[in-house]
């Protein structure tokens, strides 16, 4: 398979400024680690799954890829160019390769233009279509190919619904024919039997158009249905990457079962999993953390883990943890 993308230490943080309180008591800024040492790579016709708590990082981390946000540190290569630092005119036009679907379809869309309006804006900018006509045809094909009608190019985003929506952001992310596609909890503010709609057409398009899709979510059934790996993050970081029917039926990580058992299983021949709730609140993402950062909640913490990252461990040839525990049973 060909690498598509590949990102090694991926880092972001937010710089806070001094206030005159912190003059007055000479006071440093401080730095909130939303990103903190990510790397994965994704293949082509691969969907990775990315999920953790809310506020673990998955859309920073997503916008960092696509270079909405400028990362600390670190390297993402795609299509095999380091585009980490690429001027914005020329990452404008690399985006032809890479689109993302936001969370809220309705921010997303231009309340004052036509549906026609804003796919030809895109098309146009990245020369799909050669004259108007080809440009009016091809815009009635996007439309019915997800789901809607082709004189809905006359009607603004007011007169849809939000599944609607999400469908034109849909069909605005694939005018352009990219190769990478990053969904951002594109389905979790639909009802759901909308949401089933969505994920089945996202299914379908990334067979059409051959695509590779990040999909951000934090509904864990979601997750499983669409994904071929799933790598799960907390407070920045990857703690376990593997295929996906690995992690959902063999998670080693303790933050990955903790998730995992608070998922209702409504398969009597699979049986019961143990609810593991975890004690306190994450750790505040504005403190480097010496050792893991999963240590103050985790029921299995041991006193390396206080002070000591730990690093990858293989459990397998796809799956991956970022452990102690797993230095323990033998993994290398």
């Amino acid at each position: 398979m060909t690498t598509i993308l590949e990102v090694n230490g991926l880092h972001k943080e937010y710089h806070k400024q001094r206030t005159w309180i912190d003059r007055l008591f000479k006071r440093k800024g401080s730095s909130l680690y939303a990103v903190d040492d990510v790397s994965f790579s994704l293949q082509e016709g691969e969907t990775l799954g990315l999920v953790g708590e809310s506020g673990c990082g998955k859309s920073t981390l997503s916008r960092a890829i696509m270079r909405l946000y400028e990362p600390t540190g670190g390297t993402i290569r795609f299509l095999g160019e380091d585009i980490t630092s690429y001027e914005q005119r020329k990452m404008r036009h690399m985006r032809k390769n890479m689109q993302m679907v936001f969370q809220d379809p309705y921010s997303s869309l231009n309340p004052r233009m036509t549906v026609k309006e804003m796919l030809a804006e895109t098309i146009r900018f990245h020369q799909i279509c050669q004259n108007d006509k080809e440009l009016n045809e091809y815009i009635d094909y996007l439309l019915v190919r997800v789901g809607l009608n082709a004189n809905d190019a006359s009607r603004y985003p007011k007169a849809f619904s939000g599944g609607q929506r999400q469908r034109l952001c849909i069909a605005r992310a694939i005018s352009v024919k990219p190769k990478l596609l990053i969904a951002d909890e594109p389905v979790s503010a639909l009802d759901v039997s909308v949401q089933a709609h969505i994920l089945n057409l996202l299914e379908d398009l990334k067979k059409e158009f051959q695509l590779s899709l990040i999909f951000i979510s934090h509904d864990l059934s979601v997750v499983k249905y669409i994904s071929d790996r799933v790598a799960v993050m907390y407070l920045g970081r990857i703690v376990e990457i593997g295929n996906s029917n690995e992690i959902f039926e063999n998670p080693v990580h303790p933050y990955t079962q903790a998730l995992l058992s608070a998922v209702p299983r409504f398969d009597v021949d699979q049986g019961k999993r143990e609810k593991i709730a975890l004690e306190g609140d994450p750790p505040s993402p504005y403190e480097k953390h010496t050792g893991c950062p999963f240590y103050s909640r985790c029921p299995k913490r041991m006193n390396i883990c206080e002070s000591m990252a730990p690093s990858f461990y293989a459990t397998g040839a796809t799956h991956l943890i970022r452990c102690h525990l797993a230095a323990e049973v033998g993994y290398q």
